[in-house]
């Protein structure tokens, strides 16, 4: 398996299984929550983390997956630095440095590349990226699933995480939306669409 940077490359079928690993994961936490998952970035860096991991009979019973489901495994393995997966790029030094933690601007900067702002454009794996400038950490991500294992009559189905609110002080929730809903969320500051500022588009992740 060639390799960048001492990282393995993936060819098309770990691509594949990474895809379908990372869309069910995520998909997985609007059913059954996992204490890893408190904000959006989260919500990418569980799905990226445990999509890339052997998914040995102990994984499938910790993880507990909603209805039992299981794809084929990635078969290029990341080496741990102790405890720690080099996951995403956290810097644009040469040789880049890598590392398990991620917040969601270093995600869309160093580890995805932008597709458009037409979220037509959108496949199972990709991030809808946000702008908020009234909050601390501006960026938001949401992930489309595309069809969901558990409610395949739509294709395309969108999971994020709404992070905490320093307002009120609450943790926040998972969510789970058609594209369709969402253009026409009642915010409009949330609606994924060209003539909304705050919309920065549709991104496609770079991992591993």
């Amino acid at each position: 398996m060639p390799a960048v940077h001492g990282r393995p490359t993936l060819d098309a079928q770990d691509r594949a299984a990474f895809l379908g690993w990372f869309t069910l994961l995520a998909d997985a936490q609007f059913y059954r929550p996992t204490p890893d998952v408190t904000d959006c970035a989260g919500l990418v860096r569980h799905a990226a983390r445990e999509a890339l991991r052997e998914h040995t009979p102990e994984w499938l019973r910790r993880l507990a997956i909603p209805g039992g489901q299981v794809r084929a495994d990635v078969r290029a393995r990341l080496a741990a630095t102790g405890d720690s997966l080099p996951l995403f790029r956290v810097s644009g030094d040469t040789p880049p440095r890598y590392a398990e933690f991620a917040d969601a601007r270093t995600i869309l900067r160093f580890n995805a590349t932008l597709v458009g702002r037409d979220a037509a454009a959108a496949r199972p794996g990709d991030l809808l990226a946000f702008q908020q400038d009234t909050r601390r950490m501006p960026e938001h991500l949401m992930v489309f699933v595309g069809q969901s294992a558990y409610e395949p009559g739509r294709r395309d189905w969108v999971v994020y995480h709404t992070g905490p609110d320093t307002a009120t002080g609450t943790p926040g929730e998972m969510r789970k939306a058609t594209l369709a809903d969402l253009r026409r969320h009642p915010a409009p500051r949330w609606r994924p669409v060209a003539d909304n500022p705050a919309f920065l588009g549709v991104y496609r992740l770079r991992v591993p």
